[in-house]
């Protein structure tokens, strides 16, 4: 998905929310930062066209719910190595 796109999908988004998409509240809510003129003509063109909400490709779903996966399993790894180094100093301390 292009920056437009993931622009005009936010826009879409805030409108359901009952608010109207400004540029600060686009950028506000972006995970990621994005350029004023890329955000003004995503606006602008979600302001002409407010039926025609781009498609989610399905790849960026399946690689963002990959990529939660494996953070999650990294925090359990984590998680694990700090309970075990918890009951060394335990150890060390009695």
């Amino acid at each position: 998905m292009s920056n437009i796109d993931y622009i005009i999908n936010l826009c879409f988004d805030i409108s359901e929310q009952g608010k109207t998409p400004s540029i600060a509240l686009i950028r506000n809510l972006a995970q990621h930062p994005l350029a004023i003129p890329e955000v003004v003509k995503g606006l602008q063109h979600w302001k002409s066209n407010p039926n025609g909400r781009p498609k989610i490709h399905n790849k960026q779903i399946t690689t963002a719910s990959a990529t939660n996966q494996s953070l999650q399993q990294r925090v359990t790894q984590l998680e694990t190595q700090v309970a075990i180094i918890m009951q060394q100093l335990k150890k060390l301390a009695d």
